[in-house]
């Protein structure tokens, strides 16, 4: 199986923290970050963030990933990472699946018919509400004692809740 692995505003996690590492059955990883997708390699953190959301570059991010991944590949995002895979399957570009962890701008998001499943910690403060959560998404996992950057502790509970999650989509799919 072939997966895009997309960041944060951050670049974060490392490749070597990532939730990939723990899928046993992914063969390929391509790692993109949200600033060269968008088209501002020298934009990280805040300025990144401002740029996505209210200068246009979350459009130019899409963009970029429709025109260079395929239908085989399973999509993995971290925070705004997993707004641009959504909004791409939003756009109707077809995914085998796609994983969106601690991505709250999917609360202003719609419902989409790719395979997925988001992830949330329930101390993050900007987590989507309730009622986002039970009807937008087809699976959800909200995670006890988790803020928004769980995913950066590649030890924690959560984390591992949410590789065991993945890894059991991706063998049903």
């Amino acid at each position: 199986m072939k997966l895009c692995v997309i960041s944060d505003i951050h670049s974060q996690p490392m490749p070597s923290n990532c939730l990939s590492n723990k899928l046993s059955k992914v063969s390929e990883i391509t790692r993109l970050t949200l600033c060269e997708l968008s088209g501002e390699p020298n934009l990280m953190g805040d300025a990144l963030h401002h740029h996505l959301f209210t200068d246009g570059g979350m459009d130019k991010a899409v963009r970029n990933l429709m025109s260079h991944w395929g239908k085989d590949h399973w999509g993995l995002g971290y925070s705004a990472g997993g707004t641009v895979l959504w909004k791409a399957a939003a756009r109707g570009h077809a995914f085998a699946g796609i994983f969106c962890v601690s991505s709250t701008r999917l609360r202003n998001e719609g419902a989409i018919e790719t395979p997925h499943h988001v992830f949330f910690g329930n101390k993050d403060p900007n987590k989507p509400a309730s009622e986002w959560l039970s009807t937008v998404p087809k699976q959800y996992t909200l995670l006890n004692d988790a803020g928004h950057n769980y995913y950066l502790d590649a030890h924690s509970t959560a984390t591992e809740l949410t590789c065991k999650a993945m890894a059991r989509q991706m063998s049903v799919l």
